[in-house]
């Protein structure tokens, strides 16, 4: 069986000697010259030395988990876990440091960089295309030229939104003056079939209907001035006859987009010589084209030539 002083160190060692000697003259003395001696392990214990049986390891009082041996054979406290203590290692997954990356290292992998959320703004195409048909239309009331209008409405593509063109188109003519009024009509009736099909141009008016009572709130004579331009389209032939019967039927009747309805077929489309009073409702100067003009101009030269009625066209 294995000697327990082959788990004690040197200095153990020797403090045990040097008590058994004590121990041994003590005995020797009379019991009257000195206290009671200190048995050797008593005088160990004030060292806090332990022997446990079974031959394991001293622990010199401490808990066997929370002690470690030194290389020089002493016995040192760590801490839980095995983390920290002077000549340890540490805990095996110790995240008490930061780690820090740095990107001038040869072996810098920017895959190790921690994730960072960023917000990336998601645009909509219909928001996109009403910014872009509104320079369209702007610049289309400061020229008045059609070609241009409807090449630009070309290129901008979306055909989809076009239903979107045309009530942008109409509410924004609905706040200002007979003019660009009338310059709006005659740009339907110039996309009509061409650039815009027949149902987007439905479609267009009955997404104006449903925004009546919006319209209202900015544009008091908004459901008069609607109900113009619906009547005004009938008669261009860009919307059917059929149309504000069939609207009526799917618009609310408590709807301003009703009275719409009712304010052009009663006032304006059921009128006597309601095409004419419609067509000149806002001046219709722009209806007539550059090329119309000139080829009236030849017509009444070439007349005057025949004719020779000087007094006839004076007033031209």
């Amino acid at each position: 069986m294995a000697s327990r002083e082959g788990f004690l160190t040197d200095e153990q060692r020797e403090m045990l000697k040097i008590a058994s000697l004590n121990v041994e003259n003590l005995s020797s003395s009379p019991k009257s010259l000195s206290p009671s001696p200190k048995s050797p392990s008593m005088l160990l214990s004030e060292h806090q030395l332990k022997v446990p049986a079974a031959g394991k390891a001293p622990t010199a009082g401490i808990a066997v988990r929370h002690v470690r041996r030194s290389h020089s054979g002493k016995f040192v406290r760590v801490k839980k876990d095995g983390g920290g203590g002077k000549g340890t290692w540490g805990k095996l997954l110790d995240t008490d440091g930061e780690s820090h990356i740095d990107r001038n290292d040869p072996n810098y992998d920017s895959g190790e960089e921690p994730y960072q959320l960023v917000g990336a703004t998601i645009s909509d195409p219909l928001d996109e295309y009403k910014k872009a048909v509104v320079s369209i239309i702007e610049e289309y009331f400061s020229t008045g030229d059609v070609e241009v209008a409807a090449s630009d409405l070309r290129e901008l593509g979306s055909r989809k939104y076009h239903p979107y063109f045309i009530k942008r188109l109409v509410s924004m003519a609905m706040d200002r003056h007979d003019k660009e009024k009338e310059m709006a009509s005659v740009l339907l009736s110039a996309l009509y079939a061409d650039v815009i099909s027949p149902s987007q141009i439905r479609d267009g008016f009955v997404i104006l209907l449903e925004s009546a009572d919006d319209l209202a709130v900015d544009i008091l004579d908004a459901v008069d001035i609607l109900a113009l331009f619906i009547a005004r389209a009938v008669v261009d032939d860009i919307l059917p006859p059929a149309f504000v019967t069939r609207a009526k039927k799917t618009i609310p009747e408590s709807s301003k987009g009703f009275q719409v309805l009712k304010t052009a077929e009663k006032r304006y489309l059921s009128a006597p010589h309601h095409a004419e009073l419609v067509e000149r409702r806002w001046g219709g100067s722009t209806h007539i084209t550059v090329e119309e003009v000139k080829k009236k101009i030849a017509d009444l030269l070439r007349e005057y030539v025949e004719n020779g009625d000087a007094f006839e066209h004076v007033g031209v």
